[in-house]
């Protein structure tokens, strides 16, 4: 989470926990699943995290059936529900699979002198009965 954070997101406890949990169910189906080092890799983009974890089996990531009194075998259906999108692809090293997940973007930051023109405007005009609208485009 710190990495995260370190990168400007916004982050409120239910996406910092679902972030936790997504990671976790991948490191875990990795290290029990599959075989040799793991590596976990954390890629961003304004409102996009990507959590990829890579291992050196070969075989593809399966959700377990799981009856009602089961423990475990949900750590996939986990991920499906908390991630915007899911998948593994081969790679030459075995196999990588990742969570996209949605976060919240930040906020444009306006500066202070342009809302203090706005407004000083706005009260010169004396504007009444007449709707108009602040439109503020942020590129």
């Amino acid at each position: 989470m710190d990495q995260v954070r370190a990168w400007g997101v916004p982050l409120d406890d239910g996406t910092a926990d679902g972030i936790r949990l997504v990671a976790s169910e991948l490191i875990t189906n990795a290290v029990v699943h599959g075989e040799g080092p793991v590596t976990v890799a954390l890629f961003y983009r304004p409102g996009r995290l990507v959590v990829e974890v890579l291992d050196a089996s070969p075989v593809t990531p399966q959700p377990n059936r799981t009856g009602a009194d089961d423990e475990s075998g949900r750590g996939l259906l986990l991920v499906d529900a908390l991630a915007a999108r899911t998948g593994w692809a081969s790679s030459d090293r075995g196999k990588r699979v990742w969570a996209d997940l949605a976060l919240p973007k930040r906020a444009p930051s306006v500066r202070a002198d342009v809302l203090r023109r706005f407004f000083a405007v706005q009260q010169a005009a004396d504007v009444r009965a007449v709707s108009m609208a602040f439109v503020l485009a942020v590129a």
